[in-house]
């Protein structure tokens, strides 16, 4: 029986250490999903019902909150949601004045420091919780508060929004001052101009939460003084006011105004430009717009990127933003946060702008702590447009789909913007010296060079009626602002195709004659449309060239410059992720007239938009197939024939004709998802897992969260003028420290209460998670007795957001810090004294024990010595009678 016991003790203990190991489930070839159907449902409250019972995991469009939803995603433990900012509201001015020329009458937002004054009207902070219930930021800036470039100019806007902080008092005192300037009376609690009260068109949009946000303002200007008029004024109503109309003509004076972002943007220089000069768009009102000279200034180099160096870049754009906010045309409100919705059964990562419209959503898609399964995904919309590889839809609710369906080179990351390579393996950037652009990736190497050089036979254009590649040496070109080498590893005859097809050299070429046919006039595939795009490609691109095929490797020659190399790259890096037999089926329709890739054309020819999945095309594409496998048909075949074979060609058909015949659709991608089933009429689409993906399902897990790292601040115990003082700033994420390699920079600043900024500098690493900010004697000596915040601004390499935190500390005088010293000195002298006397009267204590002890000694010795005493006397009487003569033994007396 003991036996048995201990044999189970064991099974227990081992069967105990390996179970998490049973549970973690190996990763899958491809996704982790083996199915996902969408389906429509444009109410997000009837979603979140469904994900609440488990009937569905996702909804990929974003919520728009009301007060119920915002209570159900705090309470509902089912329902779990993250975040996307790209949408922002602001506050646009009518600027024309003082008085509109039509009218007469006075236009108060004229005045740029009436303009200014309205950031301190405006509390920002009443907004994101009582109207947006919490789903916002506060907006001081055009720079999205989670986006890189604030992230890079975040000591500057920090410091801009603590010096333009709501405060209602000194912002209508800004107010009263210039309206008395302008001529106004103020009189019975209102204002008036030659007589008549100023009264303020104020347009708003009631669609959503800027009609709140319009009563609040409004009832903020009306406390000033101002007669408000609230015209409620849709997008399409509001529009021919606003943006198309006369702003001289006096109909409106503010409008509530509202952008999105779709994108993490790392590069927002020309937002200046866009927002506050003419620069921006040939609309009425921004023609009306005169900045400053040096603001104007200012905008249009940062417009142009005319700057040699990245430092001098940030110079600019700090300058811009104080600028912008003295001109203020536009007083931004707040960052929206969306949030995106899901099931606590499943994880997937969402893009800080884009949420679940990002590449990487259906990728990271999964069960928790299992492999596989079926999941039932929602949207406001599904298959809303054609599908072709060409010139199709444009809608995210299509493109959510089809980014699932079609690898990539490069995939933008969700949380800093930049790209990551999916097929490609690597890359080098030589860029001209000088040139203002930096890469922060290990993947990407970055190299100044005196001088770029295109090589003679590198491939700079094509000749349609010729049917043959134009060289840059037959084109006259001969340099470029930058080369770009990108390693694609071994891909050719290894990658496959969704109907089974492996990638060949075939399909990287077939885009570079079709490029040049749509824009030829002479060409059956010519198309007006696709002119815009050409002239803004040919101007950046100069050419290419396939230096090996195994592993494959080719160089490009760009004009074009960022400040990421690492987005030069990708903006030029091509993968052809859908082969060149599916497209030829729909080249051989355009060449017949029977169907256009483009809505424009198509329109034009009236003919059906050309659709791979679904109506009236597929007949054609149909039909175009066969007759391509009859004839071995081979697009641009002066050029293709070199490439591929009829025999080939028709090869490839048949394996088109197979998948259509099994899957009622031309869409063939090579992506981590195939499209399986597509039904226009019923608005769903069934998504299925390709298992021949060559990524394995893991590979981005470390993506199913943003690593935001947080930080805590430990202050000094004093802080005295002109001594050091060092701040302790602890880094982690989720409870560990974060890595500091992982870090890009930590940022002080050291700020009075009016916000102004005393010191600042870049914190230190000590030990891992653990950096140090040093305030040097001169630091400190430009502080007086008194309270002040130590600001930390730290950013991750691996996520836009930077996190920043606020600590309070104290300044004490001199003086004080000598006497706490003094006293100190003072405590410890007499606590040590206290404790030489405690010893003494110790001591004492023991040398009187010790007397004590001493006189008992003596007293024992006293009795010990009498005692010997008596016995010596006795001793002395027994010797002298012992001396004495003793009798014989004859005279003992005997008795008769």
């Amino acid at each position: 029986m003991k036996s048995k016991t201990s044999l189970l003790l064991v099974l227990l203990l081992v069967a105990s250490s390996i179970a998490p190991l049973l549970l973690a489930q190996p990763p899958l070839q491809g996704p982790w999903i083996d199915e996902v159907a969408f389906a429509k449902e444009a109410d997000p409250a009837k979603v979140m019902d469904m994900i609440a019972k488990g009937d569905a995991q996702v909804y990929f469009s974003d919520v728009r909150v009301d007060a119920a939803i915002a209570e159900r995603l705090k309470r509902d433990p089912n329902i779990k949601y993250k975040y996307s900012f790209g949408l922002y509201f602001e506050l646009t001015f009518n600027p024309v004045g003082p008085e509109f020329p039509k009218t007469g009458e006075l236009n108060p937002f004229s005045s740029a420091r009436v303009r200014e004054a309205m950031n301190y009207i405006v509390d920002r902070n009443y907004i994101v919780d009582e109207i947006m219930l919490g789903f916002s930021i506060p907006k001081l800036l055009p720079l999205i508060s989670q986006f890189p470039e604030y992230a890079r100019l975040a000591e500057v806007a920090k410091l801009l929004e603590a010096q333009y902080s709501y405060n209602f008092e000194k912002g209508k005192e800004i107010i009263f001052e210039e309206m008395a300037k302008m001529g106004a009376e103020y009189k019975e609690g209102k204002w008036y101009y030659k007589g008549k009260p100023v009264v303020i068109k104020f347009l708003i949009r009631p669609e959503d939460q800027r009609r709140q946000i319009g009563d609040y303002v409004a009832d903020q200007l009306e406390k000033l003084g101002f007669t408000v008029e609230r015209m409620y004024k849709t997008a399409r109503e509001a529009s021919p006011i606003w943006y198309r109309g006369n702003p001289a003509d006096g109909q409106w004076h503010i409008y509530t105004g509202g952008w999105i972002t779709t994108a993490v943007s790392r590069d927002d220089s020309d937002n200046f430009g866009f927002f506050y000069t003419p620069l921006g768009l040939p609309s009425p009102l921004w023609q009306a717009y005169k900045p400053d000279p040096v603001f104007m200034d200012i905008a249009t180099r940062l417009w142009n990127r005319d700057f040699k160096t990245i430092e001098e870049r940030q110079e600019l754009m700090a300058k811009a933003a104080v600028l912008a906010l003295k001109d203020s045309v536009r007083v931004w409100l707040v960052d929206q946060i969306s949030p995106w919705i899901y099931s606590k059964d499943v994880e997937l990562a969402a893009d800080l702008s884009g949420g679940f419209g990002a590449a990487i959503s259906l990728r990271t898609l999964k069960y928790v702590g299992k492999a596989g399964g079926a999941i039932k995904a929602y949207m406001r919309e599904v298959l809303v447009e054609p599908w072709n590889p060409v010139a199709g839809t444009n809608w995210l609710y299509d493109w959510i789909l089809i980014r699932a369906t079609l690898g990539s080179a490069f995939l933008i990351n969700p949380y800093t913007g930049l790209p990551m390579p999916e097929r490609a393996v690597s890359a080098e950037v030589y860029a001209l010296k000088g040139l203002p652009t930096v890469s922060s990736s290990d993947w990407c190497k970055l190299t100044f060079v005196d001088k770029v050089e295109v090589p003679a036979d590198a491939w700079y254009g094509y000749d349609v009626k010729a049917g043959r590649v134009v060289t840059a040496g037959e084109a006259g070109v001969k340099e470029a602002k930058i080369k770009v080498v990108v390693n694609y590893g071994d891909v050719i005859g290894k990658i496959k195709y969704h109907d089974g097809t492996t990638i060949s050299l075939a399909d990287w070429l077939i885009g570079w004659p079709l490029r040049f046919a749509r824009v030829d006039r002479e060409s059956p595939l010519f198309d007006e449309a696709a002119l815009p795009a050409f002239k803004a490609w040919r101007e950046a691109f100069v050419a290419w060239k396939i230096v090996s095929t195994s592993p494959l490797v080719i160089e490009y020659y760009v004009n074009d410059v960022y400040l990421d190399a690492e987005l030069i790259v990708a903006s030029y890096a091509g993968w052809p992720n859908f082969p060149w037999h599916a497209l030829a089926i729909g080249i051989k329709a355009e060449e017949k007239g029977l169907l256009a890739f483009s809505s424009s054309k198509a329109d034009k020819m009236k003919v059906e938009w050309m659709n791979y999945i679904g109506g009236p095309s597929l007949d054609i594409l149909a039909k175009m197939l066969d007759e391509s496998i009859a004839e071995g048909y081979i697009p641009f075949k002066e050029f293709m024939g070199k490439y591929v074979t009829a025999d080939e060609a028709k090869a490839r058909y048949q394996a088109l004709k197979s998948w259509y015949a099994e899957r009622k659709h031309f869409w063939v991608g090579d992506g981590p998802f195939y499209l399986d089933k597509a039904d226009f009429t019923a608005h769903i689409a069934v998504l299925k897992a390709n298992r021949n993906y060559p990524d394995k399902s893991d590979r981005w897990d470390w993506l199913a969260e943003p690593p935001i790292p947080e930080a805590a601040i430990e202050p000094p115990e004093n802080v005295v003028p002109g001594l050091d003082a060092m701040f302790t700033i602890k880094l982690s994420y989720k409870g560990r420290p974060y890595p500091n390699a992982r870090i890009d920079f930590v940022r002080f600043l050291v700020m009075d209460a009016a916000g102004n900024v005393l010191a600042k500098g870049d914190a230190r690493p000590t030990a891992e998670g653990t950096w140090q900010a040093k305030l040097t004697p001169e630091d400190t000596g430009k502080l007086t007795p008194g309270s002040y915040r130590f600001m930390v601004i730290a950013l991750s390499k691996d996520v836009a957001v930077p996190a920043s935190k606020e600590a309070p500390f104290v300044v004490i005088p001199q003086v004080a810090y000598f006497q706490t010293m003094v006293a100190g000195i003072r405590s410890l002298l007499e606590s040590r004294i206290a404790g030489v006397e405690s010893g003494v009267g110790e001591l004492r204590s023991k040398v009187s024990d010790l007397a004590s002890t001493a006189a008992s000694l003596q007293s024992t010795v006293n009795t010990l010595m009498a005692i010997a005493v008596v016995s010596l006397i006795i001793a002395l009487v027994a010797v002298l009678l012992a001396l004495r003569k003793p009798k014989t033994a004859t005279e003992t007396i005997v008795k008769q």
